[in-house]
This record gives C-alpha cells, sequence and structure tokens, in this order.
C-alpha cells in the first residue's frame, strides 16, 4: 500500500488477530493461514523442526513468531506477504549491522512468496513510559546512530519524493481510511492542514536521514542498565525527517523528548524544529493509527480517541 505502513500502530502492544482468507495460500483443497506457512517452509529453510514459543503478529499481511531453532538458538521468524516491506527490513539490518548499530542480525531469508526472514532474538525489556530518563536518552543516542547510517536504495519517506509530498501523501492515504470507520472529517481535516502549514512555514526541507519508520517505545529493547540492545521491526525503515522518528518516539510521553533529544544530542535547531513538528506528526500518525486498525479489521474505537484529541492539541 503507498504511504508508511506498520507493523502495528500501537504503543506497547502488536496487533493480533486473525489471518483473512484472502491471503490464504492454497495447499490441495484447502486454505493455509500465514502462521502454517511460515513454519511450514521455517522449517525448510533452517534444515529442520522449530519450537513456536509465541506468536507476535498475526494478520492479513504479515505473522511473526518467536521460535526455537534446531539447534537450540532463541530467533524471531517473519513471514511477509509484500515483498517490498521484506527487501527494506533487510537492506536495512544489515547496512545498520554494519555501522554497529544495535539491531537483530539477519540469520536466514527465503524470497519466495510470501517472503521469510529469520532474525536472531532480542533478549531485553521494551522502552516502556516509567523507564528513567537514562534510558530513553540512550534510546534517542541510539536512534541518532540509526539516522547516521547510509543505506542506499532506501525508499523516501510515503514512497514520495520530498519532505512536503511525503506529509500530503500519509494524510491523503490514510484519512479517508479513517473517516470510513467513523473519524471526524474535522479531525482528518486538522491533521492535513496543520501538516500544510507546517511545510508553508518557510523552512526548508529538513536533512534527510535514515528513519526507522515505526519508532515506537515497543521497538526498542533495553538490558537492565538501561542500555539499548536492540531496534526492532526496520519493515518501515526510509529516508525523512529526522523529527517523525523523534515524535513518533515520544507521542505517548511527551514528558520524556528532553530526554530522547539530549541523548541525541540535538542541536538548538533540531530541538526546535521537533518541538513544532511534534504536534503535527502526531496528529498524522493518530489518523493513521485509526485507517491500519480498521484496514486490518481491528476496532479503531480507542484510536479514534486518541486521534480526537490530537486534532484538538493543534488548536
Amino acid at each position: 500500500m503507498p504511504g508508511v505502513r506498520w507493523t502495528s500502530p500501537r504503543t506497547g502492544r502488536k496487533a493480533a488477530g486473525r489471518v483473512s482468507p484472502r491471503n490464504g495460500l492454497v495447499k490441495g483443497d484447502g486454505l493455509m493461514g500465514l502462521r502454517e506457512v511460515l513454519v511450514e517452509r521455517l522449517t525448510t529453510l533452517v534444515g529442520g523442526p522449530v519450537q513456536v514459543v509465541n506468536t507476535l503478529v498475526e494478520h492479513d499481511e504479515r505473522c511473526v513468531i518467536e521460535v526455537e531453532l534446531p539447534d537450540g538458538r532463541a530467533a524471531v521468524a517473519k513471514c511477509v506477504v509484500d515483498p517490498g516491506r521484506a527487501d527494506v527490513e533487510a537492506l536495512a539490518l544489515n547496512a545498520a549491522a554494519g555501522a554497529g548499530v544495535p539491531v537483530p542480525r539477519l540469520i536466514a531469508r527465503d524470497r519466495g512468496s510470501p517472503t521469510l526472514l529469520v532474525l536472531e532474538r532480542v533478549g531485553g525489556r521494551w522502552l516502556a513510559p516509567d523507564r528513567p530518563a537514562r534510558a530513553w536518552a540512550a534510546t534517542g543516542a541510539a536512534v541518532r546512530r540509526l539516522h547516521g547510517v547510509a543505506v542506499p536504495g532506501l525508499p523516501a519517506f510515503a514512497a514520495r519524493d520530498g519532505w512536503a509530498a511525503g506529509l500530503r501523501e500519509l494524510a491523503d492515504h490514510w484519512g479517508p481510511r479513517a473517516g470510513a470507520v467513523g473519524l471526524d472529517r474535522r479531525v482528518v481535516d486538522a491533521g492535513r492542514d496543520a501538516a500544510d502549514r507546517l511545510v508553508r512555514s518557510g523552512r526548508t526541507e529538513p536533512r534527510i536521514v535514515t528513519l526507522h519508520g515505526d519508532c515506537v517505545p515497543i521497538h526498542v529493547r533495553l538490558d537492565g542498565d538501561d542500555r539499548v540492545v536492540g531496534l526492532l521491526d526496520l519493515g518501515d525503515a526510509c529516508r525523512g525527517d529526522p523529527a517523525w522518528d523523534l515524535a513518533i518516539l515520544t507521542m505517548r510521553s511527551p514528558e520524556r523528548l528532553p530526554a530522547v533529544l539530549d541523548g541525541y544530542g540535538a542541536g538548538p535547531d533540531l530541538s526546535a524544529w521537533t518541538a513544532r513538528a511534534w504536534p503535527v506528526y502526531r496528529a498524522l500518525r493518530l489518523v493513521a493509527e485509526v485507517g491500519w486498525l480498521a484496514d486490518h479489521g481491528f476496532d479503531p474505537a480507542e484510536g479514534i480517541r486518541e486521534a480526537t484529541a490530537g486534532a484538538r492539541a493543534l488548536s
């Protein structure tokens, strides 16, 4: 689909649900869900049976499971319907790992349809809101390192050339989807209008960097000493404004933004720009979350409430 594609729009939990029959794969006279496909092909890919430990994500575009490989290693296996998304994740993981960014190691890959990725399982705990300021600062530093990695071939933000075009595509793609499931048109328009004002504010094109793309706290893992041991789920990696990742990271914990900016080493210009862009990026993201939930068969009620509050904060 056009625009930024999110593994899970909610902070703190993964989407889970039933696989849609339209993306089931035929075997004999029946349908296989993505999880069945993943387990069967994974067994062939790694040369032996695997033990499924946990299902992290399961919907009609993607299935992600924790497994124990035949040699006893803990791993995360992904089955991705969109081969472009898998290509982006592999590209970003390899480049980031080569630059010393803490990301999972890519163990194996099957380019068939759907595509399979097998990653090392990263331990630690996620970046919960009550983690101390040093944990948020450490995350800011890790995000800065990712932003400094050159990844040739990475798509532009929202698959559009130019920052302004990317913001418009984001609003135009997700706004109608969110409106179709009950989000007030005024909320959708508020986000789009705020983005237009931001673009017209006279600022030149932001410095373009390698973004995580879905930099929510659940995609950060830290050890017991509050050191980042993993930035996870890079399937939405793209080129864009660094303030996007910083805003999405702190959109539900705004009080943590100063610590993140401090750890990032943000100068006065980036700090001021992030403060201006933050409510706009948050509003766009919240509208997109409503559309994503609806597209994937999940109840968007909570998302509608948050998006409405986000729009009010723009005024």
